[in-house]
């Protein structure tokens, strides 16, 4: 059922705790981003995504808005969009009549081969803090900002000391036809005739986990996940395998040569014999997976803890409530 339950009762507003007008994007990041305490309300224009279960349970301080409505019993304190494809355009909207601060968080990365105007006017879509998942997002943007990664919850993402791991995982949404930025067909030449599985709904290949504790059972029966993505700044997908005590191997993509030591917590590489030996060699030798998985999951804990994602997060939040004042 879509909660829109008790909203005006709860807008009244303790110390440093803001309501907060958003949209359904990415229902892990949010679930993490709820745990700052704020209130979040999302608004549903014609075509919003709505929230979906599977991928997480709706924390019980966001709401979904009825469609194209704002209820005006609630102060919002900010908008927090989380693109630049329609969100920040509608947010711009939206704040005709608001006049209130907006956070412009970006997860996605330019193509290379857009125009240079087509560049320029993403670059003016500018919040009043703009926000990148990673420095080299920032830098592809070419726009200043501020960094947060990711955070991934370990109590929920994390080994199953009984599982039996085998195979390789790789967890992907519209697999095929987002070719161009998670390389559909590079995973296939690299795994070609190797134990593998999908997740992900994707046409004739795979289908999306039921729900999120069956998605952490994938994780946690798999002894490798290969994330063979070209273009993206930093998979979810890979550091929750990570988090469950998957061996890793991926391509050195993006942010990914800031997060793997090859040999140490993962193997990285774009090449892709390369790729397709390692993960051999993890198959053949199940306590290596076992090690490089154990340090995965350190490294998970030391850069994306929950701690600090909700520190840097309410920095930028209050932040956002000073340009407000």
């Amino acid at each position: 059922m879509i909660k829109t339950k008790n909203i005006i009762g709860d807008v009244q507003r303790t110390s440093k705790k803001y309501n907060i007008l958003t949209f359904n994007t990415h229902e892990r990041y949010q679930s993490q981003l709820a745990k700052t305490g704020h209130n979040f309300y999302a608004f549903m224009h014609e075509g919003a995504k709505d929230w979906y279960s599977g991928h997480a349970p709706m924390p019980e301080n966001y709401y979904v808005l009825p469609k194209n409505s704002l209820f005006s019993a609630i102060n919002f304190d900010f908008i927090l969009s989380n693109s630049k494809f329609g969100q920040f355009q509608i947010s711009e909207q939206i704040n005709r009549t608001l006049q209130i601060p907006v956070i412009s968080l970006e997860h996605t990365l330019p193509l290379s081969s857009w125009p240079d105007s087509q560049m320029k006017s993403y670059q003016n879509m500018k919040g009043d803090i703009d926000v990148f998942i990673t420095k080299y997002s920032m830098g592809e943007w070419g726009m200043g900002g501020e960094v947060v990664y990711h955070s991934i919850d370990t109590e929920l993402f994390r080994p199953d000391p009984e599982a039996k791991r085998e195979g390789v995982l790789t967890v992907a949404h519209d697999f095929k036809n987002r070719d161009y930025a998670l390389n559909y067909q590079g995973w296939e030449r690299i795994t070609k005739d190797l134990p593998r599985k999908v997740v992900g709904e994707t046409e004739g290949l795979s289908k999306q986990s039921e729900s999120v504790e069956h998605l952490v059972e994938e994780y946690q029966n798999s002894l490798v996940y290969i994330n063979p993505s070209t273009l993206s700044p930093v998979p979810t997908s890979m550091l929750e395998a990570m988090s469950c005590g998957c061996a890793v191997v991926t391509t050195a993509t993006c942010e990914m040569p800031n997060i793997i030591n090859n040999g140490e917590n993962g193997f990285i590489s774009n090449d892709e014999e390369e790729l397709r030996g390692y993960i051999q060699k993890l198959l053949a030798d199940p306590e290596l997976a076992k090690e490089m998985g154990e340090s995965a999951r350190e490294t998970i804990k030391n850069l994306f803890s929950e701690d600090r994602f909700i520190e840097e997060w309410n920095t930028i939040f209050n932040k956002a409530y000073e340009v407000k004042k």
